[in-house]
């Protein structure tokens, strides 16, 4: 009985620090600047229900990986330098793009203190809203990991919600194994994709 005790008292302490955590670092976003890009491109859905960007200059594409949002309790700090070090990387290129390619929640227990995958994509998520870039991601092994509250559909819906207007995620067709094969065009002022 005090070993059952004990187990559930470690993770009702560990649970409010994570939600603190959270709330605090969501708290930091806001108080990042929008970043200014001179004639920020905007896409529009073409024909085929992609996203699509015109432009017969330079397009500009900022390239992330495994930013490891761990979101748990062990993890605040180093959650705090990632958003730093990504504000800081966008703030300074101003891309026209910002593509993560995997590993953006991190929630490995024995190193973030949770299981909780969402928080690190919320997180992940209102950073980039912030900062006011289109962005989109695709999953790598940690986004999902099989012990993980959310599974990939989850998680891909969670990345399509309308409240995101900066983010060009998409599922992608069905017939295609994955949750995040999507496609993204760039095309000049003639339609012809460069």
């Amino acid at each position: 009985a005090i070993i059952a005790v004990a187990v559930v008292l470690f993770f009702g302490i560990t649970a409010v620090i994570t939600k603190v955590g959270v709330n605090k670092n969501l708290e930091n976003i806001k108080s990042f600047e929008k970043v200014e890009i001179e004639n920020q491109l905007v896409p529009y859905k073409d024909e085929n229900g992609y996203w699509t960007f015109t432009t017969d200059e330079d397009f500009k594409v900022v390239q992330l990986t495994d930013v490891h949002i761990g979101a748990g309790f062990m993890s605040h700090g180093k959650d705090l330098k990632a958003l730093n070090a990504v504000a800081t990387m966008v703030t300074r290129e101003k891309p026209d793009l910002v593509v993560a390619t995997g590993d953006i929640a991190y929630p490995v227990f024995f190193q973030a203190g949770t299981f909780n995958n969402y928080s690190g994509a919320k997180i992940f998520a209102n950073l980039m809203e912030t900062l006011g870039v289109y962005w989109t991601v695709t999953f790598g092994n940690h986004d999902a990991e099989p012990y993980s509250y959310f599974d990939r559909e989850e998680v891909a819906g969670f990345y399509t919600d309308e409240n995101y207007k900066y983010c060009l995620f998409q599922e992608g067709p069905e017939g295609v194994d994955g949750n995040c094969n999507h496609i993204i065009e760039v095309k000049n002022s003639k339609g012809i994709i460069t």
